[in-house]
């Protein structure tokens, strides 16, 4: 009788110690395998038929819902992971353009250790849309103060073959920037484009270097190559900015025939 006893409560101790060791090792595959975080509660793939999956609306709905939980400052660390895996799945398995970017919209509001090195991914992604998210994303991350991910968008200027993603990386890079090297490494890397043969370029590399420096040249282009020159050092002198006069609008008046 005590035999039995006894071998009833090593079973239990057992039983004990496989369910904690069992928990230890799931605990510590959360923090580390994106794979499996994804796994443990996966947006359902479309072809799993629940209904109103398939819908479009049903699951765009999903997908921001889960970007809007993992955003939340009270939301767990632990849950958190969890959904910015769940999204990440979606994008990688997803045969919609528009849920993949859905998606990536949805992770860029989630805190993650990852993250940028995830959207950096993205970047290389076929599709304009998607790239213009992930530029975004990054752009968050940037805020004027890390380098690494400035040139990231200053090499997607000069790289990428869409006018649209280009621009995006331009208004990204247009924010104050406390470094002075960094100012003055990104303000040239703009400056080049002034003299990029398209208008919509030229047009918002003069938005952001007006948002980098503080300069009001307005719409000015000769007065920016100028205020390139003087930072470059090839001119000692800045131009001008705008009078009063001069930030008036315009007004066109009807020709009268």
């Amino acid at each position: 009788m005590q035999k039995k006893s006894l071998l009833k409560s090593t079973g239990i101790i057992i039983s004990i110690t496989t369910a904690i060791l069992i928990t230890l090792i799931t605990s510590s595959c959360r923090s580390t395998d994106i794979e499996f975080l994804a796994k443990t509660s996966i947006i359902p793939a479309y072809s799993d038929k629940i209904p109103g999956l398939d819908s479009p609306h049903d699951r765009r709905n999903l997908i921001r819902e889960k970007g809007i939980e993992g955003a939340k400052k009270n939301t767990p660390e632990e849950e958190r992971e969890i959904l910015f895996a769940q999204l990440l799945e979606e994008y990688s398995t997803s045969p919609d353009p528009n849920m993949r970017r859905e998606a990536v919209d949805a992770m860029a509001n989630i805190p993650y250790p990852n993250k940028e090195k995830i959207m950096l991914e993205i970047l290389k992604d076929d599709n304009i849309l998607i790239r213009i998210s992930a530029i975004e994303s990054l752009g968050k991350i940037y805020n004027g103060e890390k380098e690494n991910i400035a040139d990231k968008l200053i090499n997607q200027i000069y790289t990428d073959s869409d006018k649209d993603v280009r621009i995006a990386a331009i208004r990204q890079l247009g924010k104050k920037i406390n470094d002075s090297q960094l100012n003055k490494k990104i303000t040239l890397a703009l400056g080049k484009l002034l003299h990029d043969k398209i208008l919509a370029i030229r047009y918002e590399t003069m938005e952001s270097l007006g948002k980098i420096s503080g300069k009001d040249y307005g719409k000015d282009i000769n007065r920016w190559i100028k205020y390139i020159q003087n930072i470059d050092g090839e001119s000692t002198e800045l131009p001008k900015e705008r009078t009063w006069i001069e930030k008036l609008p315009t007004i066109h008046l009807p020709i009268l025939r």
